[in-house]
């Protein structure tokens, strides 16, 4: 999932704010932007359980451009509680 403050966020224009990290996108589909405890949250709540959880920043460097773009995701293995592996 998104990270929060990832450069797509940035990037969006206030009028396509629908509520806290929540965008409209040009074609209409929805974007929302996690903090690790809030997804870490939301899943505990339907019986998730994490195995393992972090954020995966990068630099990406268009280099025609000359344009630095910071990145982060949150990549996560979460589990039923109760499942196995």
């Amino acid at each position: 999932d998104y990270g929060r403050y990832d450069l797509t966020q940035l990037r969006f224009k206030k009028d396509r704010l629908i509520d806290d990290n929540l965008y409209c996108r040009g074609d209409g589909t929805l974007v929302y932007f996690f903090e690790m405890e809030e997804l870490e949250k939301l899943l505990a709540e339907h019986d998730m359980q994490k195995q393992a959880m972090h954020v995966d920043r990068r630099l990406i460097v268009n280099r025609a451009k000359q344009v630095k773009m910071y990145r982060q995701w949150i990549q996560g293995k979460f589990v039923k509680s109760g499942g196995e592996e």
